[in-house]
């Protein structure tokens, strides 16, 4: 099941607040309770907080309720993750520390850099099994806290965005969004993301500390190991990406003979963390198909079939499931 802790969904939830939506009466409405989102150690559904997020831009007539999220924005947002961004060196750095440590704070989105000229660009690829349920309303707080977070570690340059795509439609108002994120907007995109220039990303943080930043990042790395060890979901997440980067086959009684347990115990223990292996699957494939089309020149043809497709078309109506489009469409694609 895909979470976020319950600290980001504090910070959602004090931005809807702020907006005039009630809260609580949201969770009660759909089946939850204040006290059990809050107490739950394991985090909150990403399908409840999607719930509650769209229901509260619907309640209170405001479609750009997300982008209240930047004011919120803070490092203690992220817990642990918080203090190894704010001890990187720059701001590229911390840009990059916040990739490779993100599923610490969220699993629903896969974090990933894109070198482009002249600017790196932060993509969102959203892995649920359907991105088109994902409201604008969690998007749009996803980026503004993004952005917020930038401006909270270079206060005196504030860097804006160079870009910025979102995978829902072009709303019928974009000033608040062009407000916030500058003016070079696309919709409909096949993933959410946010550019920063080089130059931005090479201006060192005031925040830095080179001693701390090896404490910071060494129990960063502690907490990520201790999750993925404890969690079935985690360990199969890290066995088939591996595996399927190297070609290897990555069926349920491959991986499950990999983890050195039986099929029929992962799935019981997959079910028990309330997923199942084809869509943790789907969403190793997915990560693994946008790095190896966008950064390699392996065919399509060959990309396909290293993971795991018995034909072109296959791959090519996941590449649609997933993008919007063909693989080497996506290839192409800015």
């Amino acid at each position: 099941m895909h979470r976020m802790t319950s600290t980001g969904f504090r910070v959602l939830a004090d931005v809807l607040t702020d907006a005039g939506a009630n809260v609580e009466a949201l969770l009660n409405e759909f089946g939850s309770s204040h006290e059990e989102v809050w107490a739950n150690p394991n985090g909150v559904p990403l399908e409840l907080v999607y719930k509650v997020m769209a229901a509260a831009a619907g309640r209170t007539g405001n479609p750009d309720i997300g982008l209240l999220a930047y004011a919120r924005a803070h490092p203690a947002n992220l817990e642990v993750l918080g203090y190894a961004v704010m001890s990187c060196p720059t701001l590229g750095a911390a840009l990059q520390r916040f990739v490779d440590y993100q599923s610490l704070i969220c699993n629903g989105f896969h974090m990933c850099l894109d070198q482009e000229p002249g600017a790196v660009k932060l993509i969102g690829l959203d892995v649920s099994t359907q991105p088109s349920l994902t409201p604008r309303a969690y998007i749009d707080a996803g980026a503004a806290q993004i952005l917020g977070l930038v401006h909270w570690l270079l206060p005196n340059r504030k860097p804006d965005p160079v870009a910025a795509s979102f995978t829902y439609p072009k709303p019928a108002d974009t000033g608040q969004l062009e407000r916030l994120l500058g003016r070079n907007l696309s919709f409909g995109a096949s993933y959410n993301s946010l550019s920063f220039s080089i130059d931005d990303c090479a201006m060192a943080l005031p925040t830095a500390d080179s001693a701390l930043d090896v404490l910071h990042v060494e129990y960063a790395r502690t907490r990520l190991n201790l999750m993925l060890n404890g969690s079935m979901t985690e360990r199969v997440r890290r066995v088939l990406a591996e595996r399927l980067a190297q070609g290897v086959p990555s069926d349920l009684n491959r991986i499950a003979q990999a983890l050195g347990i039986s099929a029929r115990s992962l799935q019981r223990r997959l079910a028990d963390e309330g997923i199942h292996f084809s869509a943790l699957q789907d969403e190793a494939r997915l990560r693994l198909a946008h790095t190896f089309l966008r950064n390699s020149v392996r065919s399509v043809k060959y990309i396909g079939a290293l993971l795991g497709f018995r034909d072109q078309s296959s791959f090519h109506k996941a590449c649609i499931r997933w993008f919007g489009m063909t693989p080497g469409c996506y290839r192409e694609a800015s």
